[in-house]
């Protein structure tokens, strides 16, 4: 009886373990893939958004290409909207892009596999993960 006692303490562990790991994995949703500029890229740093652009604001970032080349063939696709980094005492605000829509005061985090979008405009396709 203490053998078969053991075992299914040890096999308890061992499947708390395995949830504790995948916990810590999967800490958010997976929620499509977000557009940002380059120098405004924080991996894995939790940020809220603040604001949704008006739709006029986000084709006219997206659809200005420096050197006339278009780069996003149907910018008014997209929401844009301006989050806030809270890693900083002073908040950290920037403008983030996507293909979904969320609502104001959502917090996400950006994931550590980007790949540039446009070197011209200097945008980054990258993950975003919805945070509880």
């Amino acid at each position: 009886m203490d053998d078969e006692l053991k075992k299914a303490v040890n096999s308890t562990e061992a499947v708390r373990f395995s949830l504790d790991s995948f916990a810590q994995q999967t800490d958010g949703i997976p929620s499509g893939i977000a557009l940002l500029f380059a120098r405004d890229y924080y991996p894995n740093v939790p940020f809220r958004i603040v604001a949704n652009l008006p739709a006029t604001i986000t084709v006219a970032i997206l659809d200005e290409p420096p050197d006339d080349i278009q780069v996003i063939s149907q910018p008014d696709d997209y929401n844009g909207y301006v989050i806030s980094y809270s890693f900083r005492e002073t908040p950290i605000y920037t403008f983030l892009f996507t293909r979904r829509f969320f609502p104001t005061g959502s917090r996400f985090r950006l994931g550590d596999d980007p790949t540039y979008f446009s070197t011209n405009l200097n945008l980054l396709a990258v993950s975003l993960v919805r945070l509880p």
